[in-house]
């Protein structure tokens, strides 16, 4: 995706209401409350791969003022300039040489690490830890498990899923440990699952054209939009952890 301008646009274009994002906004702002002072909004939080700006914008609209992200994506950048943010060049491989002498108390890092092998994922939790302040957390979320691949991982340039298992490894060997996790969204797990098994069907086919899928970042109208966000936000408050889904969210710590 780091080349695909036109993915990086319809995420500049609908990140700050697409229930997806909304929800995973949330749970990052849910986070740093509950680990911090609810009051305090000069804690210092980095974005790693902060593509186009959704949740620096978010979590400046709730008051945090120390608050900056670096990507990969000259086109994430430009994007992330355009709502006024601060954010630059960065490399998730090379996370030391992002403002190297710079220490956060809140590092988030959402649906990138997939483009790293498992010795790179090592090493960026290894130097997340370095950068982190004592009691300082680290936050991600990913892509999860392989039943969920579809047009959307072709799109965006992901090669495989995760499961928790995975970072319970990669944090053991950084010097981290998973403090919570939890799959979502779990209550539509299943429609999810037949919609990427019918995309991966159609491609079988020939009844899609690799080269021209697109991702599954797409406003669907204000009705639908609403109620998958109003059954996120019920799945929120009556599950604390789900068993199963199609991303994997993490504290880490």
């Amino acid at each position: 995706m780091i080349d695909n301008r036109l993915e990086y646009q319809k995420m500049y274009e609908v990140e700050r209401k697409l229930w997806w994002y909304k929800i995973l906004h949330e749970k990052v702002l849910a986070q740093i409350e509950k680990h911090f002072d609810p009051k305090n909004r000069k804690i210092k939080i980095l974005d790693a791969a902060c593509g186009t700006g959704g949740l620096l914008s978010f979590l400046r609209e709730k008051g945090f003022t120390d608050i900056s992200g670096f990507d990969y994506s000259s086109h994430a950048v430009d994007f992330s300039l355009e709502r006024k943010l601060d954010a630059g060049f960065g490399d998730l491989r090379h996370v030391e040489n992002f403002r190297p002498h710079e220490t956060y108390d809140v590092i988030c890092c959402n649906d990138a690490l997939y483009f790293l092998t498992d010795q790179e994922i090592t090493k960026a939790l290894s130097v997340f830890k370095q950068r982190l302040k004592p009691n300082g957390i680290l936050l991600i979320n990913i892509h999860a498990f392989e039943a969920f691949s579809g047009t959307h991982d072709l799109a965006v340039g992901s090669s495989r899923r995760f499961v928790l298992n995975d970072f319970l490894k990669y944090t053991r060997q950084a010097g981290l440990s998973v403090s919570f996790s939890t799959y979502w969204p779990f209550a539509l797990s299943i429609p999810i699952w037949f919609v990427r098994q019918f995309q991966k069907y159609q491609i079988k086919r020939n009844n899609m054209t690799i080269s021209e899928v697109d991702s599954d970042v797409k406003y669907p109208g204000d009705f639908i939009n609403n109620l998958l966000y109003t059954v996120m936000k019920t799945e929120k408050a009556v599950l604390k952890k789900g068993p199963f889904g199609s991303s994997l969210f993490m504290l880490i710590k």
